[in-house]
């Protein structure tokens, strides 16, 4: 059973009904609201996505989509109607499998539903990271050794934990390393793994016990809920920057206003500094953010996560930009106009009501 997710159109189908003459059934929505509904009785194998919503953008289609629970881990095929440019990336960036482009032809398509179907089952021996914590206690107990491989939903490794004798002694996320990769990996719900038994491991960079990671993981965790949550009672907020006379006058701003504080330069920042503040917002330099973002978000920082202000020294010429590399930031200024414009940028931001 296949779904295909679209607005009204001929073109899809004429697709379903060749689909359904090369066996391939198929149900058509014209809304996540009745896909949702329906994946709640009956899991697909596959869906496609259409580019023809005018009210959604395809960000927004596959966000929506990978929210339903039953869904999360089907492969998704874009189907590309229109003619625009990046329409394709904008996809693969957001977790389809491939992509079928129009004119559509019917033995293509169906050759690609199959490929993709049968690469997704044998994906299934991957262990969902809900089950992480039991098995890397196990390891821990059991004194093992070898190599956590982590998976994202593409099936591309992104990831390892290497322990000898029940001990992390080296973690790679993206651009983190260490104790701050172990943590990004253990909070990360969106993964998979497989632990493969190995005695060549690389030389040690670590020497870390994984239960005390394991609870500084559970820490960070439950900061991560309280941020998704109700709005806490205090209201902390982390300004970056390498010049400390800059930070200084943020943090004074800040504090006037009522919130805590903290400040830190580029090379001291760590995840683990956040997961112990774990503050509500972030303001940063602009010439550090997009390291920074790429620390603490190894997948594109969204609105759904905490509010990041960039703040630029005078030479930045332009500060309308609302995106720095991957990530999307939440608002920008200059250094010597924030004190004038900080209630502004906090209501904005939703720190200020």
């Amino acid at each position: 059973m296949l779904f295909i997710l679209s607005a009204a159109d001929k073109n899809i189908n004429d697709m379903q009904s060749q689909l359904k003459a090369k066996g391939l059934t198929s149900n058509i929505f014209d809304s996540i609201f009745e896909c949702k509904k329906k994946a709640e009785k009956e899991t697909p194998s596959l869906v496609l996505v259409a580019d023809n919503f005018k009210e959604k953008t395809n960000v927004d289609l596959m966000n929506s989509l990978r929210k339903i629970d039953s869904i999360k881990n089907i492969p998704v095929i874009a189907v590309v109607l229109g003619d625009k440019k990046d329409t394709a990336t904008e996809f693969f960036e957001h977790g389809v499998v491939d992509v079928i482009k129009a004119p559509l032809e019917i033995s293509e398509i169906s050759a690609r539903i199959n490929l993709r179907i049968h690469e997704s089952r044998l994906r299934h021996h991957f262990t969902s990271s809900q089950f992480f914590w039991n098995e890397a206690q196990e390891k821990d107990q059991g004194k093992r050794t070898g190599i956590f491989r982590f998976y994202d939903i593409n099936n591309t490794e992104i990831g390892n934990i290497m322990i000898k004798d029940g001990r992390v002694t080296a973690a790679a996320y993206g651009s983190l390393i260490k104790e701050d990769a172990f943590l990004q990996l253990a909070c990360n719900e969106e993964l998979r793994f497989v632990f493969n038994d190995t005695d060549d491991v690389p030389n040690k960079n670590i020497n870390e016990s994984i239960t005390n990671l394991l609870m500084e993981a559970a820490k960070l965790k439950d900061e991560i809920k309280k941020q998704e949550g109700d709005t806490p009672a205090e209201i902390k907020i982390l300004v970056i920057d390498d010049n400390r006379i800059a930070r200084i006058m943020a943090s004074r701003v800040v504090k006037k206003l009522g919130f805590e504080c903290k400040v830190t330069g580029p090379k001291e920042m760590t995840v683990r500094f956040m997961a112990n503040f774990a503050p509500q917002l972030i303001v940063v330099n602009f010439e550090d953010a997009e390291h920074i973002m790429d620390m603490l978000w190894p997948k594109p920082r969204t609105e759904n996560d905490i509010p990041v202000i960039i703040y630029c020294d005078e030479d930045v010429k332009d500060i309308n930009f609302n995106q720095i590399g991957k990530h999307h930031i939440s608002a920008t200024v200059y250094k010597n106009k924030f004190h004038e414009e900080s209630k502004h940028l906090l209501e904005k931001v939703n720190i200020l009501k």
